[in-house]
Parts: C-alpha cells; structure tokens; sequence
C-alpha cells in the first residue's frame, strides 16, 4: 500500500498530461484514518467516473455494534450510512469542472425505501463505502491540481461528515434502526398469520 504523499505526487507529475495517465493512480493508499482504494481509473472524461472505495476501521468509526447487531439493524445502518455519505458529497464536493464528468464526487442514491445495498459494508472491524468519482480534465489534459483538491479536501471531508459515527445525528440514526427493525417484525409477524390461515383452511376441507 502506498501511502498519500505518493498520491500527491502521482496527481502533480501527470498533471497537462494526455487523459489516460489517470491509470498511474489505480492503487491503494494509507490516508492514516482510513484507506482509499482507485479501482479504476475512466479512460475518457465522458466515460463512466472512475470506482474508489474508503475502508475505515472501527477503531476509527467508532459504530456501536448494536448499531449492526442483527439484519434489520446491519441493512438500516448501511442505508443511512449510503444517505449521509451522498449529502456530504452534495455539502463538500464542488461538483462538476472541467470537461464530461470532471469533479464530480457521488455514491448510488437510494430511493425512499430502506434496501440492502452493494455501497457500504459494515463488519465489527471495518466500514466500507463504494462511490465515485469524476477524475477532472480540462479537454482531454488531466486537471492534477484540481484531482488534488478533490482527494485531499474534499473526500476527506466527505469521510469525516459520513462515516464517523460521532459526527452523524445519532437520534436520526437510532430512528432510522429501529424503524427498520419494526417493520421487519410486523412483516414478519403478517407471514406468520397468512401461514396460520392458510393451514387453517386446508385443514377444513
């Protein structure tokens, strides 16, 4: 693993450079806190933006483990966490600058319904987000400076607003569990009685 120095430098030796020497990047790197990890670098600024992921561990995010303690509760929180995580993107990413994608910084945006989702995971040691990102450029020249300020100011202020679990609304996140756990009760609690009733008739013909 790399570490965020050779992040920095990468950026600043490519930067005016032709689009593709993005792929210099794809790497993993220790931000101290937490990792970042460039999956993949677009290969065009009109492409797809490229996939990162931050891996933060426990000892960092401090996630009570009731907070995960069974599905219900796992899901919700997952849900919540996909939630904060996009308005923190919306709050500190500066969005779109330059050519196609360039700048933009996003996570899969969940509907109303809380559902099981491929963008955070939650163990006992680690949390995971998978999001992202727009590498800037200015035609097809790679905007360094400008990727720098999005991997070192504003992604690490989107991690610090998302995925510490001090710096959430613990209230709103507590609804937001036991909600969730409450309605997996009564819907399973529904299955329950239409079982019973169905066996219930099938034993009166």
């Amino acid at each position: 693993m790399r570490n965020r120095d050779d992040l920095r430098r990468t950026l600043l030796r490519i930067d005016g450079r032709g689009y593709k020497a993005y792929k210099d990047i794809e790497e993993e790197y220790d931000f101290g806190d937490y990792q970042l990890h460039i999956d993949r670098a677009q290969g065009d600024p009109f492409a797809s933006p490229s996939r990162a992921r931050i891996r933060l561990r426990q000892e960092v995010a401090r996630f009570p483990s009731d907070t995960f303690k069974n599905k219900s509760r796992e899901i919700a929180l997952r849900d919540y966490i996909t939630r904060a995580f996009q308005s923190a993107c919306i709050k500190y990413g500066r969005g779109v600058r330059g050519t196609g994608n360039s700048g933009v910084i996003a996570i899969d945006a969940p509907g109303q319904e809380i559902l099981q989702r491929t963008s955070v995971f939650v163990t006992e040691s680690s949390i995971e987000t998978r999001f992202v990102v727009g590498l800037p450029a200015f035609g097809r020249k790679i905007a360094g400076r400008q990727a720098e300020s999005m991997f070192f100011s504003e992604i690490p202020r989107i991690v610090k607003a998302s995925l510490y679990y001090k710096n959430l609304d613990i209230e709103s996140l507590l609804l937001h569990l036991e909600t969730a756990e409450d309605a997996d009760f009564l819907r399973k609690k529904l299955e329950e009685i239409f079982l019973y009733n169905l066996l219930l008739c099938f034993s009166n013909l």
